[in-house]
């Protein structure tokens, strides 16, 4: 995640987000990705929507807010992204998600890295869209100009497999290398 992070320093813009953008751009490139449920019943999506688990400043109680998407402007969605956050209300946390299959949560734990991280999902297919987690980012051991940033990815296995969570790496991680500074 080197170039996210410069490129989140250059632009004065929050890490987290660029991350949020970049793993909603990688995801939506992939169809499995857009897979849910309805009624038992597989279906395709148009395209997901990001909503984005935030702290706010001074406070330990988390709100949920959600990013424009479809948004090809990085900054643009980094800043609508916050403010949405910034104004969103903790009473209404459930309600922003609640049964709405288009979405993919991300949420970070940005003090602590780990090497697994599993969220709690509503069982019976109810829940059955991707989310994300991101930890605590930190430099390379093998290559200190390189930092590194564990990244939990988690899916319903009856809508994808293995191969596509690969593609999701893969992709991502070129989405990462690419990234204009």
């Amino acid at each position: 995640v080197t170039k996210p992070l410069l490129f989140a320093h250059k632009n004065k813009v929050s890490f987290n987000l660029v991350m949020v953008w970049l793993c909603n751009k990688t995801a939506d490139s992939i169809v499995n990705y857009r897979y849910r449920f309805i009624d038992g019943k597989p279906f395709i999506i148009d395209h997901t929507r990001p909503t984005v688990n935030h702290l706010k400043k001074g406070s330990e109680a988390f709100v949920i807010g959600e990013g424009p998407w479809p948004c090809d402007d990085i900054i643009e969605f980094c800043k609508r992204t916050h403010e949405n956050m910034e104004s969103a209300d903790p009473d209404q946390l459930q309600e922003r998600v609640r049964y709405k299959l288009d979405i993919i949560n991300y949420t970070s734990i940005p003090w602590i890295s780990y090497t697994g991280f599993v969220r709690t999902i509503l069982h019976n297919g109810v829940d059955n869209a991707p989310k994300f987690s991101f930890g605590k980012y930190f430099k390379d051991p093998m290559n200190p100009d390189r930092i590194l940033m564990p990244l939990s990815n988690q899916t319903h296995h009856a809508l994808m497999d293995g191969i596509h969570v690969g593609k999701f790496y893969q992709r991502l991680q070129k989405a990462c290398d690419e990234l204009v500074v």
